[in-house]
């Protein structure tokens, strides 16, 4: 079973099935409930992780508990690279968004793989660069973007294929203010009003279980600003 995730992750994707289960065999599966943490920022380990099931956020948390989401894990990506690289401690912290199931490889084995097989580090550094980009459009949206603006993209970039009921709108699953607040580095006061705002336009609508978001949404808002 594991050697049929591991042919959906990039780095391994290119590799045959004998080396795929020579890669399952030295992996260790561990388990997760919702909530928890798997490691904290500055954490001395040096693990890859790949996650086989469930899903995961890297974040960051002051000292009065409010966080800040770096990214999000799902069935068939892989986190903590840079530890594993670099030998330093953990970034960020990695919670638990739901119970997961995740595949472990050691260190020392990751790098025999790698030397083994080269193409490993090629496709390592490919998504390395991925991740690169989104954390300059992270950065510049919070130095440039309103917050309706940054609450506005984080919506559309969580919005299913999926049509809304209504023309011109795709659905999104429900989130808290909290949730959206730790997602685009602003208060639950700032996201409380910025909704009512968005919802007053008719640029959001909440339904029960998921919310609809116009998809010209911030062309919409831009009009509205300059009118």
């Amino acid at each position: 079973m594991l050697v049929n995730y591991l042919k959906n992750i990039p780095i391994f994707s290119h590799l045959k099935d004998p080396q795929l289960k020579e890669i399952a065999a030295r992996c260790r599966i561990v388990r997760f409930k919702k909530s928890d943490v798997i490691f904290h920022k500055t954490d001395p380990s040096t693990d890859l992780y790949i996650v086989n099931s469930g899903k995961l956020k890297a974040v960051l948390i002051d000292d009065e508990g409010a966080e800040m989401v770096l990214a999000e894990f799902g069935k068939g990506a892989f986190f903590g690279e840079l530890s594993l690289l670099d030998g330093k401690g953990r970034s960020a912290s990695i919670v638990a968004d739901a119970d997961a199931e995740l595949a472990v490889l050691n260190k020392d084995v990751f790098f025999d793989l790698l030397y083994k097989d080269p193409k490993i580090a090629v496709e390592l550094i490919t998504t390395l660069v991925e991740r690169l980009r989104k954390a300059d459009d992270m950065i510049e949206s919070l130095a440039f973007l309103e917050v309706s603006e940054r609450l506005i993209r984080t919506l559309l970039e969580g919005a299913t294929t999926e049509r809304g009921n209504e023309a011109g709108y795709v659905k999104i699953a429900k989130l808290t203010h909290k949730d959206i607040s730790a997602r685009i580095g602003s208060s639950r006061e700032a996201v409380s009003k910025c909704m009512k705002m968005l919802t007053a336009k008719g640029i959001i609508k909440e339904g029960k279980d998921s919310l609809l978001i116009a998809q010209d949404a911030t062309d919409r808002l831009r009009v509205d600003d300059r009118g």
